[in-house]
């Protein structure tokens, strides 16, 4: 036994200090950033309530082993406690790696097993040596010890964990793997170098240099563990900075449905991405976004040929995707002039993704953003449109085809069609701005305007003289969702003080129960007003007869699909014209979609036709003259 190695240690209270702050401060954060109190919260939690008990035992320690006199017993109980929780911060720590390394029970179990011995060991041996008088131990008023036994035992922790981490290091995210590594041998380093110069202050911090770790890296950090991608709200501030700097980057998007769950719950799904992540993706950052997307950023640097590696990349990809064999969709773009922040960047993603077909790649054109502008620019007229509610806006066109009455011979109805005139734009057809409506929800606003104009129109033409028996208008089936649908017509035809029965209401058959049974009962609450109802587009896709005879329309319009088909054999032909005469026998009239020229007209007429529209008549004009086409009332 030599003179006491502790005496000849230097010892201040700042490490301890320190450690007491970090904890505090990590845990005002835990605190107030993580909701989601998981087996991996709590283990951090445990971990910095403990390094906290840590820092405070061994100050208390210190103090015991700085007095004149010695307490053997309160001396010797504060050591061991001190160090006890530092084991317990080890096993803690341990325990947190296995679902970053995914080890199952019984391989993980050997390694916890193995931690518990060596952390532990060094109290066993204190303890001991305090019964029997041999390591560290107090007599006649002086501390002795042969060796410093907890540092032997602390390297050996030190390479289990090391071990671990390296043996399992493909089932970590790189940069985590890289960081995880060295602040655990800056912690070795740290009480290496402590024990070098006969240094005892920083012990603690030693030992909680890793926490730190787990703590940023899996909870404050923006890395999700799960992917390894930066959190969104990233994508935002790097991209904006880059395209204030005017530095070309890529952009690539790759939406996966379900790919969340597929991450956490599919470890052939989870492996495979984790080897394309590694082995392909080592340039750029990648971002998680909220709706099962992915998008990795590329800041173009040098003489790298970013078209090779990109073209690498996706070939990668489709490899990956031939073993797991999930859907997807991937969007590559370069940043453009006409794109100015990040949000535009993700909403030009996700329009272009609207109109992807599933397991397919498009590169961006310049033709993409043209069409993406044209589309935001007619979204905010739309927005501007519903805003101002105005019946009589100016940039809401009324269009229509007039109908031939095969039986009369004349033009006496007409379908209203929909344009929008706008400044920058101009005309602006249906099939562009239709679906935006309806996609967001404006184009309720969009009817009841057409509605209004068309009521103004008819009010004119009867005035006139001219004979009209009605106009039909398309409703969406999103209109007869709304509880005021009926009196929002009704308030309209009445203010234009015409009949009710001058105007009909177009809507396509609904596919859900729901909207079916809303659709039943607005047409027959209408229909008791004397508005007249058209069934549109039979015959594309989806038609239920039982349905179709529940709601008493008025007219059944046969889309031009049919009389292609109609024309081309007999069977087909007879197979029309069969519901042509069905619908006739059931006291409907029947029209006709589509008909270009004499051959359609005569195919149309002898399969039980009441009306037909179509070019042959008309291209759609104007409403205003439709009264070219009408005939007047004689004397």
């Amino acid at each position: 036994m030599y003179a006491s190695y502790l005496n000849q240690t230097e010892y201040t209270p700042v490490g301890d200090i320190t450690v007491m702050m970090l904890c505090y401060a990590f845990g005002l954060f835990l605190l107030i950033s993580r909701t989601q109190k998981d087996r991996n919260y709590r283990l951090t939690v445990m971990m910095i309530v403990l390094s906290l008990l840590s820092a405070v035992g061994n100050i208390v320690y210190r103090m015991l082993l700085g007095m004149e006199t010695l307490m053997p017993i309160s001396l010797y109980i504060s050591r061991l406690i001190s160090h006890s929780i530092v084991s317990l911060v080890q096993i803690a720590y341990i325990l947190f790696l296995r679902e970053p390394l995914w080890l199952k029970n019984e391989k993980f179990s050997k390694f916890t097993i193995s931690v518990v011995a060596v952390s532990f060991a060094p109290v066993l041996i204190d303890m001991l040596g305090i019964i029997f008088g041999f390591g560290f131990h107090v007599e006649n008023n002086t501390v002795s010890s042969t060796l410093n036994i907890y540092i032997i035992s602390y390297a050996a922790y030190l390479m289990i964990v090391l071990y671990l981490l390296i043996r399992y290091r493909e089932r970590m995210i790189h940069k985590v793997f890289i960081v995880m590594i060295l602040l655990n041998v800056f912690s070795l380093m740290l009480v290496s170098m402590q024990g070098m110069f006969h240094q005892t202050s920083f012990s603690t911090l030693a030992y909680f240099l890793p926490v730190t770790g787990i703590v940023y890296l899996f909870h404050s950090n923006p890395y999700d563990t799960d992917t390894g991608a930066v959190t969104d709200k990233y994508f935002y501030d790097d991209l904006n900075s880059s395209l204030e700097k005017n530095t070309p980057t890529f952009i690539l998007s790759c939406w996966i449905p379900e790919f969340y769950n597929l991450i956490k719950n599919n470890s052939d799904f989870r492996r495979e991405f984790f080897r394309f992540f590694r082995h392909t993706m080592r340039k750029g950052v990648l971002y998680r976004f909220p709706n099962d997307k992915m998008i990795l950023m590329i800041k173009k640097k040098g003489k790298v040929d970013y078209n090779k590696f990109i073209h690498d990349l996706l070939g990668a990809f489709i490899k990956s995707y031939g073993i797991v064999g999930v859907d997807y969709k991937i969007v590559v773009t370069e940043t453009v002039p006409e794109l100015k922040k990040a949000a535009e960047y993700v909403r030009f993603i996700s329009y272009i993704e609207d109109n992807m077909d599933i397991n397919s790649t498009h590169l961006v054109s310049e033709e993409d953003v043209k069409s993406f502008h044209s589309d935001t620019y007619i979204l905010s007229q739309l927005d501007d449109i519903v805003r101002q509610n105005d019946l009589d806006d100016s940039r809401v066109l009324v269009y229509c085809q007039p109908v031939f009455n095969i039986v009369t011979g004349t033009y006496d109805t007409a379908e209203a069609l929909m344009r929008l005139k706008l400044p920058e734009t101009g005309m602006v057809f249906p099939d562009k701005f239709i679906p935006l409506a309806e996609k967001t929800n404006t184009i309720h606003t969009l009817t009841m305007i057409i509605l209004n104009k068309t009521c103004g129109e008819i009010s004119r033409l009867l005035s006139e003289g001219y004979i009209l028996n009605r106009i039909s208008v398309n409703f969406s089936t999103l209109d007869l969702r709304r509880k005021k649908f009926r009196s929002e017509v009704q308030d309209i035809i009445e203010s234009h003080e015409i009949p009710y029965n001058k105007i009909a209401i177009e809507i396509t058959e609904s596919r859900s129960e729901l909207e079916f049974n809303q659709m039943k009962q607005k047409v027959s609450e209408l229909q008791s007003l004397g508005i007249k109802f058209y069934l549109d587009d039979f015959g594309t896709g989806y038609s239920n007869f039982e349905r179709i005879m529940e709601i008493p329309f008025d007219i059944i319009k046969f889309d031009r699909s049919l009389l292609i088909e109609s024309v081309k054999n007999d069977s087909s032909k007879f197979m029309v014209s069969t519901f042509a005469n069905m619908f006739n026998q059931l006291n409907y009239s029947v029209l006709f979609e589509g008909v270009e020229d004499d051959r359609d007209e005569k195919h149309c007429v002898g399969m039980h036709a009441s009306y037909l529209q179509g070019y042959k008549y008309s291209r759609p004009i104007p409403i205003g003259e439709l009264r070219n086409f009408l005939a007047k009332e004689t004397a």
